[in-house]
């Protein structure tokens, strides 16, 4: 693999972009693959059998070729609503996953540092603090409170 090619993983790593990297293990030859931006004639041939490991966020061979998909995603961020007891478990949990992790309860005598040590917590009302939380397809929103009014604005949301 070339070096401009390794730097640009890194720096998409960084970034928390999500792309693939495609490798003719017969020549060694890589390059990125973006959805929506075009592969080199080596590679373009197979433009869709890369989108569907791409899009199916799985790394594999492409059948009957020597092309390798290795497919980056960003990190699942797991949304916490309601620092309860269990959350702590929970938490533990997601974080050996690496996943990105913020708790969610507008009762600070809950959702404090010393129950949820480095996490990002937010002592918020949901539908405030989804005002500042981006979510998109690997977001996973958890509700733990049972009570309606802090865990149904976050399943509308």
């Amino acid at each position: 693999m070339k070096l401009e090619v390794l730097r640009e993983i890194i720096k998409k790593k960084e970034n928390k972009n999500e792309f693939a990297i495609v490798t003719n293990l017969a020549t060694g030859n890589s390059e990125i693959f973006e959805s929506g931006k075009s592969l080199s004639k080596d590679f373009e041939k197979f433009t869709d059998q890369i989108n569907a490991f791409y899009q199916s966020k799985k790394n594999g061979i492409i059948e009957g070729t020597d092309i390798f998909v290795e497919s980056y995603i960003r990190p699942i961020k797991v949304i916490i609503v309601g620092a309860v007891h269990i959350a702590q478990y929970l938490v533990d949990f997601a974080n050996s996953l690496n996943f990105e992790i913020s708790v969610i309860d507008p009762r600070g005598y809950f959702a404090t540092e010393q129950r949820f040590p480095g996490m990002e917590i937010i002592n918020k009302w949901p539908n405030e603090a989804f005002k500042e939380i981006e979510t998109d397809s690997n977001t996973a929103l958890i509700a733990l409170t049972h009570d309606p009014k802090i865990d149904d604005p976050a399943l509308q949301h």
